[in-house]
């Protein structure tokens, strides 16, 4: 099959119940972008690609997005994948590029952006300069590369100091009072 330059999109929400009176959306959307979700979904794995290519469905963040089926061959594949960055291991962490970090906490991730964490990101980024934190993967539903740390009893003290400095009060309270075992940073390219 010849890969379609263009694709009738239906996307709905896919937080729907029982009964659900949520509006849907019909799009003619370029296969560039329907490949972008799937992307998000897949990684680049061909054959996972293929497979939702042909089941003509795919949930990316609160949305299901649904269209024909296309069966692609991986010879016809592989060119449209070239344009997607692959994870690269020795890629340095860029506390600079870095936009989002999530800590996990015990059962609990604590959430933050750069924009909205202002001061205490920046002791956040310190630590993690210092620790110069493991690259993980290439993220391709976030668009980022991952890297990660766990923070020893001294960077866990720092970070907790620091939490007086976040707007949120619940986000400064989950700082202080769990356990902070995991860093994972997000770094944009």
């Amino acid at each position: 099959m010849a890969v379609p330059e263009k694709l009738r999109v239906k996307v709905l929400s896919d937080n729907a119940g029982y009964i659900d009176m949520t509006h849907v959306a019909h799009r003619e959307v370029a296969f560039s972008e329907v490949l972008d979700l799937v992307v998000a979904v897949a990684g680049l794995n061909t054959e996972r690609i293929r497979t939702l290519l042909r089941a003509g469905t795919a949930v990316v963040n609160a949305y299901r997005y649904r269209w024909p089926p296309v069966t692609l061959e991986p010879e016809e594949l592989a060119p449209l994948l070239t344009r997607f960055p692959h994870p690269q291991p020795d890629r340095p962490f860029d506390a600079a590029r870095c936009m989002l970090a999530k800590i996990r906490a015990g059962v609990e991730t604590i959430e933050l952006r750069r924009e909205s964490a202002a001061r205490f990101w920046d002791v956040l980024m310190e630590v993690a300069v210092r620790r110069r934190p493991a690259y993980e993967t290439y993220s391709y539903r976030d668009g980022a590369d991952l890297y990660w740390f766990e923070p020893n009893s001294a960077e866990e003290q720092a970070l907790r100091r620091a939490a007086s400095m976040l707007t949120v009060q619940r986000t400064a309270e989950q700082v202080t009072g769990l356990p902070l075992e995991k860093v994972v940073l997000y770094v944009k390219r």
